[in-house]
């Protein structure tokens, strides 16, 4: 009997060695793939803090007015947003929704979002130009210059209920990973 019970926990512990090993050299493998924390990594995946800068005509890049935004780059494409724009009454506009892709150029993307207008404001100069009901839709072509910041040129649309532009604009961007 005792022989027995050795022998079973003979085999148990050589098992729990394996299994042990097993895992140590599956998570060094793990590990190694990934790098060290601060490695030279240029993903736009993550949360990123963003200063942008509207600008008076797609043309001259004169700066209109300056505002901060919240992007997040989820793994598999999807992107969410939202925005401190003051042109747009409060509760006028819903968050970004849309999508990313990595360009064949290194460290360079494009990024497809779109946010909801609830109801029309009248233009207030030099505040706000006024809004339709509708959406806003925000095209950008985004470089990530080193593992935590970007800088993004993008093309706003804006669109009424039926789905007609009524107005287009540009802004650029710089964006700060957040941690």
């Amino acid at each position: 009997m005792r022989l027995a019970i050795l022998k079973r926990s003979g085999v148990a512990g050589v098992s729990s060695v394996i299994l042990a090993g097993v895992l140590a050299v599956g998570l060094a493998q793990n590990a190694s793939a990934k790098g060290p924390p601060n490695a030279e990594v240029r993903t736009l995946e993550g949360t990123w803090w963003v200063q942008v800068t509207a600008l008076a005509d797609c043309v001259s890049h004169v700066p209109l007015m300056s505002f901060t935004a919240l992007l997040t780059f989820a793994k598999g494409g999807t992107m969410t947003g939202t925005t401190t724009n003051p042109a747009f009454a409060i509760g006028q506009r819903s968050p970004d929704h849309g999508v990313w892709f990595r360009n064949r150029a290194a460290h360079t993307y494009r990024a497809s979002s779109v946010a909801l207008l609830f109801f029309g404001t009248a233009p207030n100069f030099p505040a706000t130009p006024g809004f339709q009901a509708g959406s806003h839709r925000l095209s950008q072509a985004i470089d990530v210059t080193d593992p935590d910041h970007f800088t993004s040129d993008a093309v706003s649309e804006f669109f009424d209920v039926g789905g007609n532009k009524y107005r287009e604009g540009c802004a650029t961007a710089v964006g700060q990973r957040f941690e």
